[in-house]
Formats: C-alpha cells, structure tokens, sequence
C-alpha cells in the first residue's frame, strides 16, 4: 500500500515508497500465557475442592466462580492491551525519511533522514527464520546505537533492499544550497573573463599612475 498516512505531513516533493505494521501474531504469546491461566482457573473451579480439598476449600461454586473471573481479567487485559499496541504502531518508508507512528493513549511519530542513515541491520530469531520475519534496526551517522526499529515485519528482507537503495540515492542527491560541479567549457568561459577583467584593471592602474 502506497497511499499517504494520515498522521503526518510530507514534504511537498516526498513520496511514499511503502507502508507497514508489525505482524499481528507478534501477540500469540500473551494469549497462550493468557489462555493457559484461564485454563487454569477453570480447572480449579470445577475439580479442585474434589482433588485438592485442602487446597481449595468447599466454598460455594458461585463465589469460587466470581474468585476465579477477577484472577482472569488481569490475563484478559494483558491480551487486549498486547493487541491495541500491536495495531497502533506503523512503519512508513519515503524516498527521503522513515517514520515510526505508536501509541494508542497518544500518538508518537519518530522521524529519521535517510542521508543521515549509517547502517540498517536485520535480525531474526529461529521463528524468523522459519516463518520469515524479523526487525529492521536503523542507526544513524554518530550514533553509538540504534535510533529506530521496525520490529517484526513480515516479509522483512525487500523491505531493507528498498531502504539501502534509497540511503544510496540520497546521499548522493546534491542539496538545494550546495555549489554545483563547474564542466570544463564553462571553467575556460570564466577563466577569459576573469583574464580579460584583470587586464582592463591593469590599464587602469597604469593609466592613474602615468597622470
């Protein structure tokens, strides 16, 4: 997808390249820890006072019940909270910067120029491999670290390639303000006139001396 974000402003010249967001299934290991507590507690509440009588007492099912439901909501929030912070972040890759938006309370939108971009790493953990993803790490000139990741990004590897080349493009696009190479016939053309303006000056000189 290539459509302009609505949660920043580009340049009047920047163009989006590519848009992306973490994978979703980032959060399957809150939900197995979640599920597995629940499973838990369910269990508990219908056979622990007739195994584990000393452990769980014969207290009514409806209060063992409501016991077990305000042990669950802390798992449940765990998932829910995993999953808007999931889906609240996204990555976009211009042909001048990179953004990173996150947040769900509030949004927070991080910037880098990609003619300051030093280095971009990619890692992936043994999953990655296998499921092929994995997390961008992009540092910049004179930084001892990392400024800024795309974290577990399906597909991730074109994603960098794409980036690389567009660090190469800009490094190498002249600024606005920076001074133009000189070709060799308009070197020749200014050297005749700097000649020729240096000899009017010399007669002039000599003119004012001869009176």
């Amino acid at each position: 997808m290539s459509n302009r974000p609505d949660w920043f402003s580009l340049d009047a010249d920047e163009t989006v390249v590519w848009r992306g967001a973490p994978r979703i299934r980032r959060i399957l290991p809150t939900v197995a820890a979640a599920s597995l507590w629940i499973a838990i507690l369910v269990l508990g509440v219908a056979f622990g006072p007739q195994v584990a009588p000393a452990l769980v007492p014969a207290f009514p099912s409806t209060l063992l019940a409501g016991v077990a439901l305000l042990l669950a909501l802390p798992a449940v929030a765990a998932v829910a909270w995993a999953y808007l912070w999931t889906t609240h972040v996204e990555y976009v890759l211009t042909d001048r910067n990179v953004y990173r938006k996150r947040g769900v309370l509030s949004t927070r939108v991080s910037r880098i120029g990609l003619s300051t971009v030093q280095r971009t790493s990619l890692a992936k953990n043994v999953w990655g491999n296998v499921f092929d993803y994995g997390t961008i790490s992009i540092s910049t000139a004179g930084s001892d670290g990392v400024d800024l990741r795309f974290s577990d990004l399906d597909d991730p590897a074109p994603v960098r390639s794409e980036m690389r080349r567009l660090t190469g493009a800009s490094r190498s696009r002249p600024d606005a303000g920076a001074a133009m190479p000189l070709d060799a016939a308009t070197a020749d053309a200014l050297l005749t006139d700097f000649r020729r303006l240096r000899e009017a000056a010399t007669r002039v000189e000599r003119g004012v001396s001869e009176r």
